[in-house]
């Protein structure tokens, strides 16, 4: 699967370009598990999904930390269903202040990373300095202003504003809360270190990873497992047929392949609901000197009209995922229930409304897809490729490889719509901040941002009740779903294969596209 850029607050969902060829060799002397054993062989498409470095301040995609999360814990971690920040690296923390605020974190004293070096306030003031640098993806340079070293185990992070929430979510699992040893800054790219689980022992682009167990990680007991041999597996029927083959022992897949794996009594199925969907974002201002249909509001309601969601739904996730009416589900306290029913199907209306807008004849548009070769975007695209034929307009479809998005597509403007998949915020009320949020990424090049969601969305962000935060997100919805400022399609659930023969335990599924699962519960099963 490949999605797309974020903005500040949610990381970016785009697997971008690569920076860089390398292979690598940690001394560990453990086995590389390739053949089995103790070491659990993971399919993941490390050809599109990892751009080749180990460093959070150089890493350009949110699916990295796939692999990243296993060598670096983060100072907070997250609950696995509601994805609220939880003790990590630090025990605990405290916010103070009110328009500028500040956070202090209390951290253990018992982590020590994989190269000896102890944790310590300076380190995780270093980590957070260092991950900065990455201006392309860190919330760091927006809302962090400063981080003092209060004591050896207390560090204090001072906001240039009051997003303190929203920058404790991304805490707990993304590049901006990973925390690495102050000796290894400046070769994390190609040797990284840090206190997590495991550690690198190998890496191949496009072939392989090898990680091994850490014997100094600090929460004892809590992996059963020798180490992760992530093994290439291209997205979709490749890496099912190669774990079919049993070649992988997890995989995560398609929906495309429910039906498939559901039926193989060697696999176990692990499914899970998400906030990522399926969606048609819009160019709305201009692209080669001219402006786009989509700067038309009624276009934009004209194709919200046009587009059948259930049926996409139907056929793309085998009616697996949760119909959207807007970017957050039912069950996110944003969710705003009078926009439940704002655009039924309904191809006639659509056509009066492009009449309305100018267009009776329709027009023709480039419709950019991630691929090629994804068959659920290519299914997804021809859908509304055929919807909106219906109309009368006609979308000319353009893979692009997930590499090449953020050049071609945002910064080259190689068309004028991008039918994708789009994760999950960190922090909900980031579903409308970080798509038509002022100086973001994606409204940036889509010329969608937006005044009044941007004031909605910060005050969201920083109300210390959570009531005002639904409240005023639902407000942002409202005005999004109005002006039809994108085509939210459906919900997408996440899906996971494991070999029933080899691994036992208790797998988590993936909250999100990008997130890794959580092994924690996960044994080798002896001889298998």
């Amino acid at each position: 699967m490949v999605v797309h850029r974020r903005g500040t607050w949610r990381s970016l969902a785009l697997v971008s370009a690569a920076l860089g060829m390398f292979a690598v060799t940690a001394c560990t002397g453990a086995d590389s598990g390739s053949g089995g054993g103790k070491f659990l062989r993971y399919g993941y498409d490390l050809s599109a999904q990892f751009t080749n470095t180990f460093d959070p301040a150089k890493s350009t995609g949110d699916c990295d930390q796939v692999v990243t999360h296993f060598i670096y814990d983060s100072l907070l971690r997250r609950d696995e269903n509601t994805g609220a920040p939880m003790p990590g690296l630090a025990k605990s923390w405290t916010v103070s202040g009110t328009k500028k605020r500040s956070i202090t974190f209390k951290l253990r004293d018992d982590v020590v990373f994989s190269d000896g070096t102890k944790m310590d306030a300076a380190s995780v003031k270093a980590s957070l300095l260092h991950n900065r640098k990455n201006s392309q993806l860190t919330t760091l340079t927006t809302h962090m202003d400063s981080v003092d070293v209060v004591d050896p185990l207390t560090v204090r992070v001072n906001m240039k504003d009051d997003q303190s929430t929203p920058f404790l979510y991304v805490m707990g699992l993304s590049r901006d809360g990973m925390i690495e040893s102050p000796k290894a800054l400046d070769t994390l790219d190609k040797h990284p270190v840090g206190s997590g689980p495991f550690m690198l022992k190998t890496a191949t682009p496009g072939e392989g990873i090898v990680l091994v167990k850490n014997p100094k990680y600090w929460d004892k007991g809590k992996y059963n497992l020798d180490g992760i041999n992530f093994l290439q597996a291209s997205t979709g029927p490749p890496a099912v047929a190669s774990f079919k083959a049993g070649d992988l022992d997890l995989v995560r897949f398609e929906a495309e392949s429910l039906p498939t794996l559901r039926k193989d009594s060697s696999a176990t199925v692990v499914t899970k609901k998400t906030e990522a969907f399926l969606r048609l974002e819009f160019r709305l201002g201009f692209n080669g000197g001219k402006t786009t249909p989509f700067a038309n509001t009624l276009v934009r309601q004209a194709i919200l009209y046009a587009i059948d969601r259930k049926k996409i739904n139907d056929v793309v996730q085998l009616g697996e995922g949760e119909v959207a009416s807007q970017p957050l589900p039912k069950s996110s306290p944003g969710y705003n229930p009078t926009l439940a029913d704002l655009y039924p199907f309904n191809p006639t209306h659509a056509k009066e409304l492009l009449t309305q807008a100018g267009y009776p004849n329709g027009f023709t548009f480039t419709m950019v897809i991630p691929g090629p070769g994804i068959q659920s975007m290519q299914s997804q695209g021809e859908l509304i490729q055929y919807m909106l034929k219906q109309i009368g307009i006609t979308a000319n479809i353009k893979p692009v490889a997930g590499n090449d998005i953020a050049t071609n597509y945002y910064i080259n403007a190689a068309g004028e719509g991008f039918a994708a998949a789009q994760l999950a915020s960190s922090f909900y009320p980031g579903a409308y901040y970080d798509e038509f949020g002022k100086f973001q990424y994606v409204p940036t090049f889509n010329h969608s941002e937006r005044q009044d969601i941007t004031d909605l969305t910060l005050q969201a962000q920083g109300a210390e009740n959570p009531a005002d935060t639904a409240r005023l997100t639902q407000q942002a919805a409202k005005i999004t779903m109005d002006d039809a400022l994108e085509a939210p399609i459906a919900f997408m659930p996440q899906f996971l294969a494991a070999s029933k023969d080899r691994v036992g335990g208790t797998i988590g599924g993936q909250r999100n596209i990008c997130d890794p699962p959580d092994l924690s519960g996960v044994r080798m099963k002896a001889g298998g």
